[in-house]
């Protein structure tokens, strides 16, 4: 198992606008909405601190799958868990004006794309451990809410302060689990 807490991510101001555009079906943004998306992304960028749990294990020591979207023939899987906490909901909560009449559409753009960057965090570390075993890693694979209660019988997530209502929500909100397959690379004939 491995653990990594309080990483450093940059939100993406751009990205969290066009978030935003899409949101509220508009090309441009109005002027305070664009100053509260970067007055919002400046401030959240120094609270937001994600953690993540990650493992690799064999496909005889992971007994579940989704069978759907595994690739052929992979030999072993990293399940993670990343989470962003409540900081985002308590910022907002505490600083409503900060936030502009769009508040919970911009907590909600900033959520994902600190949730994307995390994500993409744990993939350029696996990416790392499969080619020093000689494998290529799937693409990514986001866990439906029905996979939580089994992943977590496999990652602890205690260690990241995360833990699962009655319904299988993970609490805080701000999380979400996926995986990679590592599958072998071909080897080169020689010719």
């Amino acid at each position: 198992m491995r653990k990594i807490k309080n990483f450093k991510i940059s939100i993406r101001t751009r990205e969290i606008s066009r978030i935003i555009r899409k949101l509220l079906n508009v090309e441009d943004l109005p002027i305070e909405v664009e100053e509260a998306v970067q007055k919002s992304c400046f401030v959240c960028e120094k609270i937001i601190k994600p953690a993540v749990v990650y493992d690799t294990f064999s496909k005889e020591a992971m007994t579940f799958s989704i069978e759907v979207e595994a690739p052929e023939k992979w030999i072993a899987v990293s399940p993670y868990i990343v989470t962003i906490g409540n900081v985002l909901e308590e910022e907002y909560n505490n600083n409503k004006a900060l936030f502009g009449e769009y508040g919970v559409q911009i907590m909600s753009a900033i959520s994902s794309d600190a949730l994307d960057q995390s994500k993409n965090f744990v993939q350029k570390l696996l990416v790392s451990e499969a080619s020093d075993e000689n494998c290529e890693l799937s693409r990514n694979i986001e866990l439906p809410k029905q996979y939580n209660r089994d992943i977590i019988t496999y990652l602890p997530v205690e260690k990241i302060n995360l833990s699962l209502n009655e319904e299988g929500n993970f609490i805080p909100a701000s999380s979400m689990a996926g995986l990679y397959y590592w599958i072998p690379l071909k080897k080169r004939s020689r010719k």
